[in-house]
């Protein structure tokens, strides 16, 4: 009985034993499970995890911050990041980083605009830009420091404006001789006609003289017919001897080789030509700065359509007069109105008055043309005046065509471009022209594209005439209204757009 004690005792310690190690152990799990649950319950302090960003609990403000929002530093068209953010400013949606220093970067097409993104909140808005016709594909290269954005603009049918025509350039006859510094060393020839020819052998008005002085010296046109220079010289000693006329302030004549000019006359290409302003000359020797500077004064009134008769006076009268009174002088150029006062002032003596014609500008100068010199047949005349003087019905139909427009110009009305006219080129002018460029140690180079043809001219402007309006109809002018299927086919809206592309029935 003894011994049955004893085992039961012992059994019942083991079972003891055993069931405190099982709780021991069940113990300790519970402090594992424990430990971790704040892990799970606080993301934001996970290692592996710290550039994900989380919603800050209201009720546990500490946790908001332990995970800062990254850092965004506003600076001039651009967004970038504060060098304390780090990694938690990169954008997770982004393509990755570009190392720039891993090669060339690459750059946007000629029809795409570059930029970066403003600071404010304007860029994300459709209406950032408002004056942008089209959509805009945005492709974002982020580097470590600033978001470059990509901006291509496709038209939209309706809205797009027709470009601006494109026509080929020629190189005129102007563009060589005005490169011209002296003159052809031959002989002395007026070669062509006064608007289409050259000059050889001309010979300098001497910018000043005892009864004249030469203006615009910068421009080189002091050259001449030997014939017209010693005219020049005489009128202006007569003038100022028989008229009592200060002296003479003298314009253009012609270049160092005549031929057309960059600027300013059709005419004076054969050194026949001068320009003599009716400003009398200063009782002073101008200095070269003056004679760019000094403006010419006009002898018209407020109305353009007469004579202001403080400042056109017998005296211009007389000195025109004088000029036509040579029998070397074929022409003499006036405004209308200085025609007009001309046929008023004239008194019995009329004879002169057919020399003077009426013509556009001329209302501070006068243009004063000799003939072509005898015996010259390679100098083309003028018809020689009629013997009228003029002053009836014809110079009445020249005021009404200089009565100066009133408002702006009207718009020119639409229709297919229109091509430029083309330049003088050096095929039209006769071919002693070319002799005369290429004369002397000065001669002025010619190259081929300057002997182009006026036909061959003409065509180039077709074909471009035919490309600029091939253009114009493809592209729809700006205001105008498209259609819904033309809408329909424009890249810029076909991803906004329903399936159907009809109208609302309603």
């Amino acid at each position: 009985m003894r011994a049955v004690k004893i085992l039961a005792l012992t059994v019942a310690c083991s079972v003891m034993a055993i069931g405190v190690s099982l709780f021991r152990a069940s113990d300790a799990s519970l402090v594992r499970l424990n430990s971790i649950s704040p892990a799970l319950a606080e993301p934001g302090h996970s290692d592996g995890e710290a550039d994900i960003p989380s919603s800050p609990d209201p009720a546990r403000p500490e946790s908001a911050k332990s995970t800062p929002l990254p850092d965004f530093v506003p600076q001039p068209h651009a967004l970038t990041r504060s060098d304390a953010s780090g990694a938690a400013g990169e954008d997770p949606e982004g393509p990755p980083p570009t190392d720039s220093s891993s090669g060339p970067t690459d750059t946007a097409p000629a029809d795409t605009t570059t930029g970066s993104v403003p600071p404010d909140d304007t860029a994300s808005t459709p209406a950032a830009d408002a004056t942008t016709t089209g959509s805009v594909r945005t492709g974002i290269d982020i580097s470590s420091k600033t978001r470059k954005v990509s901006i291509t603009v496709e038209p939209i049918p309706g809205l797009t404006s027709p470009k601006t025509p494109v026509w080929p350039t020629f190189i005129g006859a102007k563009n060589l001789f005005g490169q011209a510094k002296k003159p052809a060393p031959m002989e002395a020839r007026a070669i062509g006609s006064y608007s289409r020819g050259c000059l050889a052998g001309a010979v300098p008005l001497p910018i000043d003289g005892p009864a004249w002085q030469e203006m615009r010296l910068s421009r080189n046109r002091n050259w001449g017919h030997p014939q017209l220079i010693a005219l020049v010289e005489k009128f202006a000693k007569d003038a100022q001897k028989l008229d009592g006329w200060p002296g003479l302030l003298v314009g253009d004549i012609a270049q160092p080789r005549g031929g057309p000019m960059i600027t300013g006359h059709a005419s004076h290409q054969i050194g026949l030509d001068a320009d003599i302003w009716l400003t009398p000359m200063p009782n002073y020797r101008l200095s070269a700065k003056q004679r760019e500077t000094k403006e010419a004064t006009s002898m018209l009134d407020d109305t353009s359509l007469a004579v202001n008769t403080k400042v056109f006076t017998s005296k211009q009268v007389a000195l025109i007069k004088r000029a036509a009174s040579y029998p070397e002088v074929e022409r003499i150029f006036v405004h209308p109105a200085i025609k007009k006062a001309l046929c008023q002032a004239a008194g019995t003596d009329r004879t002169w008055l057919g020399k003077v014609r009426p013509w556009y500008g001329h209302y501070y100068h006068f243009h004063m043309r000799i003939k072509c010199p005898e015996g010259m047949t390679v100098c083309t005349p003028q018809p020689p005046p009629t013997g009228d003087d003029g002053c009836g019905k014809e110079v009445d139909q020249w005021l009404a065509k200089v009565i100066p427009a009133k408002g702006p110009p009207a718009p020119k009305p639409p229709g297919p471009p229109r091509a430029p006219r083309p330049p003088l080129m050096l095929a039209e002018l006769p071919k002693e022209c070319q002799a005369v460029l290429a004369a002397g140690p000065d001669a002025v180079k010619i190259p081929r594209e300057a002997l182009l043809t006026t036909a061959q001219v003409k065509k180039a402007l077709a074909k471009a005439a035919a490309v600029n309006t091939a253009l114009a109809k493809a592209s729809t002018v700006a205001g105008s209204k498209a259609s819904a299927s033309d809408l329909a086919k424009s890249p810029a809206l076909r991803p906004h757009l329903h399936k159907s592309a009809t109208a609302d029935p309603k």
